[in-house]
């Protein structure tokens, strides 16, 4: 049986409103980068106010024992910290060299979109977005159900000027210190919009729902959390396995019919191009 769904609204996303969903999933990274940063070089640029350039450019009495030739050296070490403070505050982010990213947002929605594609120039899609006792679920502009449980969602939802932002937990790209000691230790891997997002403007009650969705979050992060401890238990408990399934059943049937849903849409994709090349002839 499909739950029945609590908040449903269709959509348009253009260029502006995927900048703007990049820095809410992004967000979260950044900000503990930020604060990974600030902790550890922050401090300097407040030091160097007090014990250099105030000194140097106010000719206090103790500015005899600065000295211009480290002016540089501390201009560095001041800019690095400013720059932890400025990612913590507000993250800034880069949108001149993702323009495969962001093409791979809009395929990931449902548009086709060619290689050589601006996404900048104009590229829009319309999808519907939905929550439902289970967790969220996206039609794309082909069609093409894509669901994802409260289970694999972060705690908290990111509320952004146009959006109420559900985007999916991982810690492994979400955490800061992972990238740091990985290739890519300033950015996260490439987003292709996964997540559910929902306009402010077709929201009744943000916070409430905001709420609400927290709730059901933590109580199905809960149980996913069970079933991997008795899912690792298998190999010497059969039985555990069984549990595992049942404490997760009401999700995994809930993907499986989305799965059978793309599939009767896709055999149907077929069907309608025989018939169409079939007239053409």
């Amino acid at each position: 049986m499909v739950p029945r769904p609590f908040c449903r609204v269709r959509f348009v996303l253009g260029w502006g409103y995927r900048r703007e969903l990049f820095r809410a999933e992004n967000g979260v990274y950044m900000r503990k980068l930020g604060l990974i940063g600030t902790v550890c070089a922050g401090w300097f640029s407040v030091a160097a106010v007090f014990t250099y350039y105030i000194p140097l450019f106010f000719g206090l009495p103790s500015s005899a024992e600065v000295s211009k030739d480290e002016f540089w050296p501390v201009t560095g070490g001041f800019l690095i910290g400013c720059f932890f403070v400025w990612c913590l505050v507000r993250p800034p982010f880069l949108f001149v060299f993702r323009s495969g990213e962001a093409r791979s947002f809009f395929r990931f929605h449902g548009l086709r979109v060619s290689g050589g594609a601006d996404p900048r120039g104009g590229l829009s899609v319309s999808v519907s977005t939905s929550l439902c006792g289970l967790g969220g679920e996206e039609v794309a502009a082909d069609g093409t159900v894509v669901r994802t449980p409260y289970a694999f969602m972060r705690r908290w939802p990111v509320v952004t000027r146009r959006f109420v932002f559900l985007p999916v937990a991982d810690w492994r790209s979400d955490s800061a210190l992972w990238n740091m000691v990985g290739v890519n230790w300033a950015f996260r891997p490439e987003w292709d919009g996964e997540g559910v997002a929902l306009p402010r403007s077709g929201v009744s009650g943000v916070w409430r729902v905001c709420w609400r969705v927290h709730g059901r979050v933590r109580e199905a992060s809960r149980r996913y959390r069970r079933a991997r401890r008795l899912a690792g238990r298998g190999v010497r408990d059969p039985a555990a396995v069984s549990e595992a399934l049942a404490l997760m059943r009401p999700e995994l049937e809930w993907l499986a019919e989305g799965e059978r849903l793309n599939q009767e849409r896709e055999r149907q994709a077929d069907r309608d191009a025989v018939l169409s090349e079939r007239s053409g002839c």
